[in-house]
């Protein structure tokens, strides 16, 4: 008993005509000789063929999800009196001592003198305010959240122990707080700019798996998000460092005790490098993995598994390729 016979149907080009051919031929891949159908692709040969480059984005979608988290923290940090967010400044100045003459004076006669002067143990000092209070009691009261704020811990100082007299400062010490000031606005700035280009990161990144033309501006975005919060971080580091080491080596004989808010410092470094990480994979898939239009315009293949798993022939079609610059090659 022979075999069955299979009439291999081809479709003629320029036209809509098609040619029966009566010969017994076997059913195996090589039937398939037309270039259309050779690079036909399917759903399943697009997610196979971008599946590397859709796991990146994703993974720098989650990136900037993290370093979005953190900025929301170092944002609303210092803003109120709880035991969270109390927790939460750049920089604390300990005033306890600060009146302290005679090593042998009783400190609870001390404690007494410094709160009817109206002098409170400690400030600290968060990104829209400064909070105040006592060692015994914790946080009893903080400012009132104002834009571009920026500490001045001389003239609060002055507020507390003279009323807010005016007092004639050295000129070095207003420089030095004129610097303080100007550094203070550019890190809010780039802190605020920051968490807003994050959360829109957090959406444009999935972007890129469709195009490398579409991971251009999206890379340079998370470019300038990444930058802006690294030189945000950097700032707000260096300017709090220099005002301790600043008051340790004037202020040590009034018993000023200054230190640095280490777990505000871990979320903002944390933001820093999530948010580069991020950026620098985005600058990568500018040139590196295959897209959705690579696959669709012939420039990357798909690979023969995804082909074969998808039903479509191996075959390639070169006349089907393009060129980077979007031309058919011959």
């Amino acid at each position: 008993m022979s075999g069955p016979i299979y009439n291999a149907v081809r479709r003629s080009q320029g036209s809509q005509a098609t040619t029966v051919v009566g010969s017994q031929i076997s059913p195996t891949a090589s039937t398939f000789s037309d270039p259309k159908a050779a690079t036909y692709l399917t759903k399943a040969d697009l997610r196979a063929g971008t599946k590397h480059r859709k796991r990146f984005a994703i993974v720098t979608s989650v990136f900037f999800l993290i370093a979005l988290v953190m900025l929301i923290l170092v944002q609303i940090g210092n803003l109120s009196n709880n035991h969270v967010l109390g927790d939460l400044y750049f920089f604390k100045i300990d005033t306890t001592n600060i009146i302290l003459a005679d090593p042998g004076t009783n400190s609870k006669l001390q404690q007494s003198i410094a709160e009817s002067s109206g002098l409170h143990d400690f400030y600290q000092v968060g990104m829209w305010n400064f909070c105040e209070g006592y060692n015994d009691v914790g946080i009893t009261a903080c400012s009132k959240p104002a834009l571009m704020y920026w500490f001045n811990p001389v003239q609060i100082i002055l507020d507390e122990l003279l009323n807010g007299k005016q007092v004639t400062l050295p000129q070095d010490v207003s420089n030095y707080l004129t610097i303080i000031r100007a550094a203070s606005h550019v890190m809010f700035v780039m802190f605020f700019a920051s968490t807003f280009t994050s959360f829109l990161l957090i959406f444009l990144c999935p972007m890129a798996v469709y195009s490398r033309l579409v991971s251009i501006p999206i890379a340079l975005f998370a470019l300038i998000s990444g930058l802006m919060t690294f030189i945000a971080a950097g700032i707000s580091t260096g300017m709090w460092l220099v005002l301790k080491k600043d008051i340790i080596a004037n202020a040590a004989d009034i018993n000023i005790v200054p230190s640095i808010g280490s777990k505000m410092f871990v979320l903002m470094w944390i933001a820093a490098g999530c948010s580069l990480f991020a950026a620098l994979g985005q600058v990568g898939m500018m040139c590196c993995g295959t897209s959705r239009r690579d696959i669709k315009t012939g420039r990357r293949p798909v690979g023969r598994k995804a082909r074969n798993e998808g039903g479509v022939p191996v075959e390639e079609n070169p006349a089907l390729r393009r060129r980077w610059w979007g031309s058919v090659s011959q």
